[in-house]
């Protein structure tokens, strides 16, 4: 070979090779400024708040900041079936259903964020029409409660407990689950006696001037501090090809997390929005907020407490730890 052809084969060699080393460094800068695509399951309780919050709060930005293409999903039924289905990629499940059952098809769920109902502020109570003649729990013996489906699991809780006090002596109580549009006519429609309900419902049916009879029946028949809302994705959604969606999902949505935690206002706003409920100063005085929870503030103990009811009760198991349904920081380092 001529000493021309060896200096044209080096040359394509290092050609080539500096070719490589371009695609080697920078293709990982080049989809580090694409975005991410990611499908977020919605409802209409404050477990989607957040997501409506990171998308459309133009101050802030969380979703367009952490280049995040978010995609709203309505939920339809439960949030679990839904991950299932791959309807979505995050989602809002109640913790029950996460302590009970973590596995999906060979995967697991685990939280990074979460929602708590704090006893000393009480989301849930029940309500009951003006000039109704139920004035105490134990006079519901005999009368349809209404409640919001999806708050099925926490009425079975509370009704099997309150079943067992003495006290009330409870018989025969009609527990009817309804849509949130039944739940608001109710008492026009005569389909409930009383209705079971969480905010922005509860602070509703009292602004429109019907009577509290009992509120805060879940911290007080099920445990004082309520895990209620787990925000959870797969795990294969972290360690897989989608880590860094899923490194951008948990900036974003703790981002979030903390703004409303600072200013729950805002979370009331989003509600009533989501709600399609008036923004009144009477409707919003009587709200009140969950707490929002980051990875590291998410009350471990109130998850064991929780789980250790349910075992009490007969359901789910103890063979998991608290810590084990969340999500660990490391799980997050690029």
């Amino acid at each position: 070979m001529s000493i021309k052809a060896r200096e044209r084969l080096l040359t394509i060699l290092i050609l080539a090779a500096f070719a490589v080393l371009l695609v080697v460094i920078g293709y990982p800068i080049y989809k580090e400024s694409l975005p991410s695509k990611v499908r977020f399951g919605v409802d209409r309780s404050y477990g989607a708040v957040p997501f409506y919050v990171a998308l459309r709060d133009t101050t802030r930005n969380y979703f367009a900041l952490e280049k995040i293409d978010a995609e709203l999903v309505d939920v339809a039924g439960d949030p679990v079936e839904g991950i299932r289905r791959g309807d979505y990629d995050v989602a809002v499940v109640p913790w029950y259903w996460l302590i009970i059952s973590p596995s999906l098809n060979g995967d697991t769920l685990k939280a990074f964020c979460s929602l708590e109902m704090k006893s000393g502020r009480a989301l849930d109570g029940v309500i009951v029409p003006p000039k109704s003649k139920i004035t105490r729990l134990r006079d519901l013996s005999g009368k349809r409660v209404g409640y919001l489906s999806r708050d099925e699991y926490l009425i079975n809780l509370i009704a099997a407990r309150m079943e067992m006090e003495e006290d009330l002596n409870l018989k025969q109580v009609q527990y009817v689950p309804m849509s949130v549009e039944e739940l608001m006519r109710a008492f026009d429609d005569k389909t409930a006696d009383a209705l079971y309900l969480l905010d922005p419902y509860r602070a509703h049916m009292l602004y429109l001037g019907n009577t509290m009879l009992a509120e805060g029946l879940a911290a007080t028949y099920i445990t004082p501090n309520i895990p209620y809302g787990a925000v959870v994705m797969r795990k294969s959604f972290v360690t897989g090809e989608n880590r860094l969606a899923a490194i951008r999902v948990k900036n974003a949505v703790e981002a979030t997390f903390g703004y409303l935690a600072r200013n729950p206002e805002v979370a009331k706003d989003y509600i009533l929005r989501i709600n399609d409920l008036p923004e009144q100063g009477e409707l919003i005085g009587n709200m009140r907020t969950p707490e929002f929870e980051r990875l590291a503030e998410v009350g471990v103990k109130s998850i064991e407490n929780l789980q250790t009811e349910l075992v009490r009760r007969g359901i789910g198991t103890c063979g998991i730890r608290p810590d084990d349904f969340l999500f660990k920081r490391t799980d997050f380092v690029r």
